[in-house]
């Protein structure tokens, strides 16, 4: 059993420094996607904030407002417990990824990992609350879509922030930095469904009823894919204790294509 094992792992390191390459390429595309989904989330929310100090001084919201808007103005602690959290999710989640922050920095990297999942956790909550429970389409037709689309989310982005906990307790790192990555692609589906959602609106004459909620389901579909994708990918061999780069610069030094 153990020379089986032992031929295992060996596979395992072989198949892992043949996709070197791929992992170089897919990093660099990868942080040019990110960058360009936290600059739109980014922007989203200090908008939205924005209008939201706006909005304060607006004697009758009701006859100004849409019914999209008008959500933010009625429900203001669920909408400003959403929005906060965002910005610490947005700072905190690169630097989760980042293996200098990691091993230079490792209390930083324990602090803002812990930042990451709490405001995680708000901003799953405060996200069913103004979605889920209150969609600016209602509860019929293509508003249900959308409620649905936002409690799954919420409940998705809660289990795999639980799991990454749990998993780092356990001192089970692999698993740990998967979740997280996991994690962090459903919270960034927001964003990718805004561009989703202004590429059909540019391009169709759907109604944003049918849009916003199948657009969700979208980007939600390709963010969870892309992370399994780079998850597998970079899995390393064993209990996954070594980081990928580690090993690809062990791979490189031993002359390794």
């Amino acid at each position: 059993m153990a020379e089986v094992t032992s031929q295992n792992l060996v596979s395992g390191h072989d198949v892992f420094a043949e996709r070197r390459g791929t992992r170089r390429i897919l990093e660099r595309i990868g942080w040019g996607v990110m960058g360009l989904m936290l600059l739109v989330g980014l922007g989203s929310v200090i908008a939205r904030m924005v209008f939201m100090a706006q909005a304060q001084g607006v004697a009758d919201p009701a006859s100004v407002y849409n019914a999209f808007d008008i959500r933010y103005v009625q429900l203001p602690l669920a909408s400003w417990l959403h929005l906060l959290p965002a910005l610490v999710i947005a700072l905190a989640g690169p630097a989760q990824f980042v293996r200098k922050v990691r091993t230079q920095w490792p209390g930083w990297h324990r602090f803002s990992g812990r930042c990451y999942i709490v405001a995680g956790y708000i901003g799953a909550i405060s996200g069913f609350v103004i979605g889920g429970l209150h969609p600016f389409l209602g509860f019929d037709g293509p508003g249900f879509n959308q409620s649905m689309a936002t409690i799954t989310f919420a409940a998705l982005i809660f289990w795999t922030l639980t799991c990454a906990y749990l998993a780092v307790r356990r001192k089970q790192f692999g698993l740990h930095r998967e979740w997280m990555v996991r994690s962090w692609a459903l919270m960034m589906a927001i964003a990718t469904e805004r561009i989703l959602l202004g590429l059909f609106t540019l391009t169709t004459n759907l109604d944003i009823g049918v849009l916003f909620g199948t657009t969700f389901w979208m980007a939600g579909a390709i963010n969870v894919a892309a992370a399994e994708v780079w998850i597998n990918l970079t899995r390393t061999p064993g209990r996954g204790l070594a980081h990928r780069k580690d090993l690809d610069e062990r791979a490189a030094a031993a002359g390794a294509p």
